[in-house]
């Protein structure tokens, strides 16, 4: 045997000669020679512990579970927002704006029109990482635009708080700043690929022609606010939404539908390929029974007037009585809506809620107002139609009525006719209406001495609302008033106190708590000359689409027909042509003069409140001048109301811008060539 280097080796000697034992227990056996005796006993071997392996697969376990709950959370719970910014990163949206709808005249004069404004946007999801990066980029904007960096970053990072640390990753587009210098847009343009987040937007904004007659009426365009996003979720935060008059009533007409491109771009930004293209389309237009010219002598002969009287503050309106087309419609002063489309300043918008003129408010739609005696015709005809006068009936007008007071005798309530003198004497309808006699509708509608079967409150107040009094007109605006039509009812609600005669009396006079607007007593009046029908009054003539086809055609809309017998409105019109025509009439005699049709019309006069002179003394307003009229009498083609507001007697002041409007009307205008 001979003794190998790591063991021992053993064989027989013969033709295979000496061979390595792979025996382990006999190769291992020269160690039991060494061990310890102890050691030589052995043991048993026992079975092999699970703890590790089983704490090895626990630990697995809530690793891979771990995994799956964030593979869950990415690709579930926030797989669209991880596509979303995925897609921002890959994907570069351009809206292409869709051009608002035109507004139009009659005669398809423009009256709004757009022109392009260049805004500069920011996706913020779209900005670099690093911050060092992006106040880079907002220092080569600034540089470009004419802004600080400070205030490019305050834009671009609005949302931006430590309650909102994820507010750079949102994919939705936040306005920079409007209406940049044309040659600054094409640089800024240029200049897109070392701007990223950033991009020019071509907003079609709005351009108002002779912006200061029917402002108040068109309205005007503004951003969308956070409210009207969240009631229309299609607009996006740097649109255009009408914010009042006809821009805001036909919004969905005139909008359109945005257009752009969808573009596969690599980690540079640089485009691969157009993923979609989609052309705008064009809002539909506005054609508005609005006469142009008619609409310009309105409002000149109104700021005459007002000029004249010293007022700041008045309304007209002319509608065609066939049909309740709107001719022409004033609100003074006016305003510039270019301002508000263009954005307009705090200052000038503060300068405009300051003004003692109210110029944002829609005196002739939204006004409510005494109307004064131009409400007699309206009692006049409901009193015939009761029966409770007739054409023969006669009241002498002494120039006051005194009602015995039961509870102090010494002091009677005392009502004065307008002319406060000894009166006008016997009157029956018509002269009192051409007159404006105050004692015979005191009497005929509240009773006193022999009119023991008066009209009252009740009935009174019924045939106001006949006439569309009390209740919005329904046209084609946002923000109409209803007016008020007060009754016993309501005033005990209203006050806590009753009813008495002298309210009724101030009542049938357009005194006391009623209250119009200028465009109510146009519709009202306007049912009276056309022989009893009341119409609802529109703006809107006809919408076409971008190619001028006629998509809808208004028709006229009537809201109450037969209350009133044709034969009892004639009766009253005799009563306000007499006013035009004889020479005790309210409105002779340069009407019937000056205007080549004969006139049917009445004058108004509204005592208004009284005002502290802060000395201790009350100071009376000047009271508000109302004029109401209708042409040609015999077939009337148009209804003119004039208000202007603490300027004194309607026959001084409301009834010559009446006359003016009336005469280019028939001497000029579309009425010249019936």
């Amino acid at each position: 045997m001979r003794r190998s280097l790591f063991g021992y080796l053993e064989g027989n000697e013969g033709r295979e000669g000496l061979r390595l034992s792979r025996n382990l227990a006999k190769h291992e056996e020269w160690t039991e020679a060494i061990l310890p005796a102890d050691v030589q006993m052995g043991s048993p071997e026992g079975e092999t512990s699970r703890r590790p392996l089983m704490g090895f697969g626990l630990v697995a376990c809530l690793a891979l579970g771990a995994l799956v709950v964030r593979l869950f959370v990415l690709q579930v719970l926030g797989g669209s927002d991880n596509l979303a910014l995925a897609n921002g990163n890959r994907i570069r949206q351009q809206v292409a704006r869709a051009p608002r709808g035109m507004i139009y005249d009659r005669n398809h004069a423009v009256l709004a029109r757009n022109q392009a404004s260049y805004d500069v946007t920011v996706v913020p999801q779209q900005l670099p990482e690093s911050a060092a990066d992006r106040d880079a980029v907002y220092a080569r904007l600034g540089a470009i635009i004419g802004m600080s960096a400070a205030d490019v970053k305050a834009k671009a990072e609005v949302t931006c708080t430590k309650h909102e640390p994820d507010c750079l990753r949102s994919p939705v587009p936040e306005l920079v700043v409007s209406g940049v210098d044309h040659d600054k847009a094409l640089l800024a343009e240029q200049s897109a690929s070392t701007l990223p987040g950033f991009a020019l937007d071509v907003n079609p904004i709005r351009q108002y022609s002779d912006n200061d007659l029917l402002s108040a009426f068109l309205g005007y365009t503004g951003r969308v606010n956070a409210d009207e996003a969240a009631t229309d979720p299609s607009y996006g935060p740097t649109d255009l939404i009408g914010k009042s008059g006809l821009e805001k009533q036909y919004e969905e007409q005139l909008r359109g539908t945005n257009g752009g491109t969808r573009t596969e771009v690599d980690a540079t930004g640089r485009p691969i390929h157009v993923l979609e293209s989609l052309d705008p389309i064009p809002g539909n237009n506005l054609v508005l029974s609005i006469d142009g010219d008619l609409q310009r002598h309105m409002v000149d002969a109104i700021t005459k007037q007002m000029g004249a009287s010293g007022a700041v503050r008045a309304a007209g309106v002319a509608v065609n009585p066939k049909s309740g087309e709107v001719l022409a419609i004033a609100s003074l002063p006016s305003y510039d809506d270019n301002k508000f489309s263009q954005g307009i300043s705090q200052a000038d918008y503060q300068k405009l809620l300051n003004d003692p003129g109210q110029p944002l408010f829609n005196k002739a739609v939204s006004g409510g107002y005494p109307s004064g005696s131009i409400i007699k015709p309206l009692g006049a005809a409901a009193a015939l139609n009761e029966h409770v006068i007739s054409s023969s009936t006669v009241i002498n007008d002494t120039g006051k009525i005194v009602i015995p007071n039961k509870y102090d005798p010494e002091h009677p309530a005392t009502y004065l006719g307008w002319e406060r003198t000894s009166g006008l004497g016997p009157v029956n309808v018509v002269s009192a209406l051409a007159q404006s006699s105050d004692i015979f509708f005191y009497e005929v509608m509240g009773g006193f001495t022999d009119f023991l079967h008066y009209m009252g409150i009740d009935r009174l107040a019924s045939y106001y609302q006949k006439f569309g009094l009390g209740a919005k007109t329904g046209i084609d605006l946002p923000g109409e008033t209803p007016g008020r039509v007060p009754t016993p009812d309501w005033k005990k609600a209203f006050s806590g106190t009753d009813w008495y005669t002298g309210d009724t009396y101030n009542v049938s006079v357009g005194q006391g708590d009623l209250l119009v607007s200028p465009l109510q007593m146009a519709m009202a009046v306007s049912a009276i000359a056309n022989g009893g029908t009341l119409y609802k009054p529109r703006l809107v003539s006809s919408i076409t689409d971008g190619n001028g086809k006629v998509v809808k055609q208004t028709q006229a809309q009537v809201v109450r027909q037969n209350f009133i017998d044709p034969a009892d409105l004639a009766l009253v019109r005799q009563g306000m042509i007499a006013a035009v025509n004889t020479p005790s009439g309210t409105a002779c005699c340069r009407i019937a003069q000056e205007v080549p049709v004969k006139v049917a019309a009445k004058t108004g006069t509204a005592e208004t409140v009284t005002h502290d002179t802060g000395i201790g003394a009350a100071q009376q307003s000047k009271p508000d001048a109302w004029f109401e009229a209708f042409a040609p009498a015999d077939n009337p083609q148009i209804v003119v109301v004039i208000l202007v507001e603490h300027s004194g007697e309607g026959a001084e002041y409301a009834a010559p811008a009446a006359r003016e409007i009336l005469t280019w009307y028939f001497t000029q205008g579309a009425g010249a060539k019936h």
